[in-house]
């Protein structure tokens, strides 16, 4: 699954800044304060390579987020950490993750600051085109 295969990928690419249980698929927990979590959002269509029946595409082009948290004093914590997800992704090259085949990444923009959350903390995010083969 897309979002279980980007935070394996950080996760094992960066374990320093993105220890274990601080990096979940489509989810910000109440704590702690520093985390970061993979959403999906609209993609591209997929490409069906001179084929254009149903269920015949051979690539998908999915878009994700990625959104860095930190608590309410701490931008530069939240900047820094999507800064390394921004180095990993940014330019992924074809790799082999959990059994699918990722062409290429990229980023969309450079990450910015997206806001506060409820409680105060600053959020940095960032959106990334995908290219991966079609999941079986």
């Amino acid at each position: 699954m897309l979002l279980d295969d980007i935070v394996d990928y950080l996760s094992s690419a960066a374990s320093a800044t993105f220890p274990a249980g601080t990096i979940r698929a489509g989810l910000l927990q109440p704590d702690p304060d520093v985390q970061t979590a993979i959403y999906e959002t609209g993609g591209q269509s997929p490409v069906h390579a001179m084929n254009p029946l149903p269920g015949k595409a051979v690539i998908e082009r999915p878009r994700i987020q990625v959104v860095c948290r930190a608590g309410t004093f701490d931008y530069a914590i939240a900047r820094s950490t999507a800064h390394v997800a921004f180095k990993l992704l940014d330019g992924l090259p074809d790799r082999l993750i959990n059994g699918t085949r990722y062409k290429w990444g990229s980023a969309v923009q450079s990450p910015f600051l997206m806001g506060r959350d409820d409680a105060g903390r600053v959020l940095i995010s960032c959106n990334y085109d995908i290219i991966k083969e079609l999941t079986p």
